[in-house]
């Protein structure tokens, strides 16, 4: 597809993202996502931006490939399309704590992504990988622990996250919970939501 021009991108990205502030995206389901990018389409004022290179097919690809694509990362603080939205999660030393305990702190500079993942160290020296997604990336999160096993890493954590403090189904968490023990990882759940953000990102 046609490169959109920088401030063309910037315009649709604050808008869509002000829509998925708005709606929460992190709980809508799949199944109901396909509705929110019709709706932004059929809305003129999203579409007549990207109505000089897209087609509404295009404009729907664009929104599920790019825009929702990077939102998760974008509501980590990370990334490029990270300043478009007014939310963000609490960050890793939420999880971190949450998971491993009081006295674990994330080693700085060490948050990568895709998944999310980062090294955590304990008062007394430890040291751990913690992996974290929604259950939706299980796959992606597995891979992760995988490769950090084979690496050599000790220590593998493996948290899903939630959106709200409704638990996981009983056959998706025996699911998180067999695949960790097939690569000896631990598997936790915790609730890790968006919050509004006091100041926008730089």
């Amino acid at each position: 597809m046609t490169r959109l021009p920088d401030e063309v991108r910037d315009e649709a990205l604050a808008y869509v993202y002000a829509e998925f502030d708005r709606r929460k995206w992190e709980q809508v389901a799949p199944s109901e996502r396909g509705g929110v990018f019709d709706k932004l389409i059929a809305d003129e004022q999203f579409s007549e931006l990207l109505r000089p290179y897209y087609t509404p097919a295009q404009m729907r690809v664009w929104l599920k490939d790019s825009a929702a694509k990077e939102y998760p990362r974008a509501l980590e603080g990370i990334g490029p399309t990270a300043r478009y939205t007014r939310r963000g999660y609490p960050g890793p030393s939420v999880l971190v704590t949450a998971t491993l305990g009081a006295d674990w702190t994330v080693v700085p500079d060490s948050i990568e992504q895709k998944p999310m993942r980062c090294r955590a160290v304990s008062a007394a020296g430890d040291e751990a990988v913690v992996v974290w997604g929604s259950y939706r990336v299980l796959r992606d999160l597995y891979w992760a622990a995988s490769g950090a096993r084979v690496e050599g890493e000790g220590r593998v954590a493996v948290v899903i996250t939630r959106p709200t403090m409704t638990a996981l189904h009983d056959a998706e968490w025996a699911r998180v919970r067999s695949f960790c023990a097939l690569i000896g990882v631990e598997a936790f759940t915790v609730m890790y939501a968006p919050r509004a953000l006091t100041e926008p990102r730089d």
